[in-house]
């Protein structure tokens, strides 16, 4: 990766899924979800904060709404 910004090593990993990518990644995930027992996703987390968001953003899209979780877990997300 060649980038003439001086702080590039600093914001490289700072991004933001937008919605038409969420939604490629949803269509993706159900499609590998008929090939398999359990599927997983890790958002990596970044200074910016992107990752419980994204994460929301897609559970959301997916019908996903976890019960039963421990208060303390809420606050992850």
């Amino acid at each position: 990766m060649q980038n003439n910004e001086a702080n590039w090593r600093d914001v490289r990993y700072l991004y933001n899924y937008n919605e038409q990518e969420l939604l490629e990644w949803k269509d993706w995930l159900l499609r590998l979800q008929e090939q398999t027992r359990e599927v997983c996703v890790v958002f990596n987390n970044n200074s910016g904060g992107h990752a419980a968001g994204n994460a929301k953003a897609l559970m959301a899209m997916l019908g996903l709404d976890y019960e039963g979780l421990a208060p303390r877990q809420l606050d992850l997300f």
